[in-house]
C-alpha cells in the first residue's frame, strides 16, 4: 500500500516490509457532520466523571469520550487529561472495558456504571461497515463536541499514534488491515496493472 499523506502515523514504518503500489491510501484529514453517532450529555459532559467522583469539587481531572472507527468496526475511547500545572496537562488513554475500570472502583454509583456499561456494549468491537463505505475512509474519530441538531462531527482519517491506538493494534497488523480494507471494501484510489500482450 502506498500512503499519500502531509503527516506520519504510527503504522508507516511497516511500508518498510515492501509497497504494492497498486492501492493508494489519500490519508487526508476533513471533518464531516453524522447522524449515525450520538455522544450524548451524559456522556460527553465536560468534567462530568471528575465532578461525580470528587463530590463536586474542583478536579484536576477531565474526561472525554470519542468513538474511534477502524476498517469496519468501532472502538470506544476515553481520555483522561490531568493538569499537572496552569499551562500544562498529561493525558492517559483507555478502550474498551478499560474505561469502566478505570471510573469505577466497582460498580459504585449503579445507574452510572450501567449507562456507562451500555454505552460502551453499543460502540465498543461493533462493525459499522457502510459508514466507512460511503466516505471511503478507513479511519475516523467521532469528536468530543457540542451535539448539533442529532448531528456530531467526525473526523476522517485522524492520525492514530495520538491516541495510542497501537494499545489495539501493533504497526504490522494495522497496516495490513487498513491495506485489506481498501482494497476488499472501500476500494479507494487503486491503480489498475496495463497487460501487455506476450510479443511484447
Amino acid at each position: 500500500m502506498l500512503i499519500v499523506s502531509k503527516f506520519r502515523d504510527y503504522y508507516d514504518a511497516s511500508v518498510g516490509y515492501g509497497i504494492d503500489k497498486t492501492i493508494v491510501y489519500e490519508r487526508e484529514t476533513k471533518t464531516i457532520k453524522s447522524r449515525l453517532f450520538f455522544l450524548d450529555e451524559y456522556i460527553a459532559g465536560d468534567n462530568y466523571y471528575s465532578n461525580w467522583r470528587d463530590y463536586g469539587s474542583r478536579s484536576n481531572v477531565r474526561h472525554e469520550w470519542r468513538i474511534i472507527g477502524f476498517c469496519g468496526k468501532t472502538y470506544v475511547l476515553l481520555t483522561e487529561f490531568t493538569r499537572v500545572s496552569k499551562d500544562n496537562e498529561t493525558s492517559e488513554y483507555y478502550y474498551g472495558d478499560e474505561c469502566l475500570e478505570r471510573l469505577f472502583d466497582g460498580v459504585g454509583d449503579k445507574w452510572r456504571y450501567k449507562e456507562t456499561k451500555n454505552f460502551i456494549q453499543k460502540w465498543h468491537n461493533r462493525e459499522h461497515i457502510d459508514f466507512f463505505y460511503d466516505n471511503k475512509a478507513p479511519v475516523f474519530s467521532v469528536e468530543p463536541s457540542m451535539v448539533y441538531r442529532g448531528s456530531v462531527e467526525v473526523l476522517l482519517n485522524p492520525i492514530l499514534s495520538e491516541i495510542k491506538f497501537f494499545r489495539l493494534f501493533e504497526s504490522y497488523t494495522a497496516f495490513q488491515e487498513i491495506q485489506m480494507f481498501i482494497s476488499g471494501v472501500i476500494g479507494i484510489k487503486t491503480i489498475g496493472t496495463t497487460e501487455i500482450d506476450d510479443k511484447n
